[in-house]
């Protein structure tokens, strides 16, 4: 499959696990993520997360360059959360576009192209796209 070697898979152990350490330390985190704030979307979307993650929030992509075969890279990446609702076909060709259009190696900084934002179990959470570094991401924040 397109990408798969550039995402991490949350499966139902993973949730479990991450249930187990919220329930041992509320506070407890994950790259500077604060996961009992990240379990409500992680439970019901069971995302694919990018193998390398950004400071900005949880990476649902993060591409460093531009594969080949992007547009499916990305989709496969989206496929979890069009599938739970959190995105539709429109806003998921949407990410895609902007990934397509934007310049690998440019600093965006706070430009965001793309950003939505939702509610799952409670939490407010937002999606942003940002460009930083040599990454563009897909990244989930809680709002």
């Amino acid at each position: 499959m397109a990408g798969e070697k550039l995402y991490q898979e949350f499966t139902p152990q993973i949730v479990e696990r991450w249930e187990a350490a919220v329930q041992a330390d509320p506070l407890a985190v994950w790259n500077e993520n604060r996961i009992g704030q990240l379990l409500p979307f992680v439970r019901e979307v069971q995302p694919r997360i990018g193998v390398n993650q950004s400071l900005f929030g949880l990476s649902i992509i993060s591409l460093e360059g531009r594969p080949e075969d992007e547009s499916e890279v990305v989709m496969y990446g989206l496929e979890p959360l069009i599938a739970a609702g959190v995105l539709d076909e429109v806003e998921a060709a949407q990410v895609v576009a902007w990934y397509e259009r934007t310049d690998p190696s440019s600093n965006s900084g706070s430009v965001r192209a793309f950003g939505k934002e939702f509610d799952l179990g409670g939490t407010k959470y937002r999606l942003i796209t940002d460009a930083y570094g040599g990454h563009r991401d897909l990244n989930l924040q809680v709002v």
